[in-house]
């Protein structure tokens, strides 16, 4: 298939039928500068900032940078003890609403963000497998992996590419996906761990999280760029058809956020 090498954008109709934060985007990020005017960006910029829906994330933000009391949860999941979205993604639905990352809600988020990134071990960090990771820790290390490719997808997203925290913590993730496909459990990722087929505890397969980290690192994309090549092959074969759980210490968990080929 061959694709357009352009695209038109209906700015007129998104400036009259879309939300304030689509429009503020539209214009600022996808249209031609030529057609930028200063006094509509502005007008727009303010509604972006008078939304009361982007008002109504902030508000529900905590003291310590945290939403929802825990940090990955995209919504409510009685199995994983979320009832309602958390930090990671009221994070990204404020950058998506259109308010600029030098904003108190994204300062008071990234402090705990960089603080994932630094590998530091307080049971703090933890959030809200806290009480379960304590005693297994395999679980543990789960959740600092996990918790560390979000915070880093997160970053990203909001622009801090170049910040040498977020870099070298990127190279670590790329790393790890990159010995993952070069070995055998690329091919045989299962085994079978308590009655269940489980993805192999060693094996670290791309996420949602790693993939949105690199999305928005193009100088990692570069930089590395036969790891990207490798991983395009990896996510073009289609994915397991099986049923499997992840073995996290010794808790089995869904695998909500891992990447095993194309599942389409």
């Amino acid at each position: 298939m061959e694709l357009p090498a352009s695209h038109r954008l209906p700015l007129s109709w998104l400036l009259e039928a879309a939300s304030p934060p689509i429009q503020y985007r539209a214009l600022a990020e996808a249209a031609p500068e030529s057609a930028r005017d200063p006094e509509l960006l502005a007008t727009l910029r303010q509604a972006v900032f008078d939304y009361k829906p982007a008002h109504a994330i902030a508000r529900k933000q905590r003291d310590s940078g945290l939403w929802g009391g825990n940090l990955i949860g995209p919504g409510p999941l009685k199995a994983f003890g979320w009832k309602e979205a958390g930090t990671v993604f009221q994070y990204r639905r404020l950058l998506e609403l259109g308010w600029p990352p030098d904003q108190r809600p994204f300062r008071l988020t990234e402090r705990f963000l960089f603080r994932l990134l630094s590998r530091d071990e307080s049971p703090e960090l933890l959030v809200e497998f806290q009480r379960p990771a304590k005693g297994d820790p395999g679980f543990a290390l789960w959740v600092r992996q996990t918790f560390r490719e979000a915070a880093a997808a997160a970053l990203a997203r909001a622009g801090h590419a170049e910040d040498p925290r977020l870099r070298g913590a990127a190279h670590r993730i790329a790393s790890d996906i990159v010995m993952f496909l070069r070995g055998e459990l690329v091919e045989k990722a299962f085994r079978k761990a308590q009655g269940k087929t489980v993805l192999d505890p060693l094996a670290y397969p791309p996420t949602l999280f790693s993939m949105e980290m690199l999305a928005f690192l193009p100088v990692l994309q570069r930089e590395r760029a036969g790891f990207v090549e490798r991983l395009g092959h990896y996510l073009s074969t289609p994915a397991p058809r099986r049923a499997f759980w992840v073995l996290a210490g010794r808790k089995l968990l869904k695998p909500l956020f891992v990447i095993l080929g194309d599942p389409l």
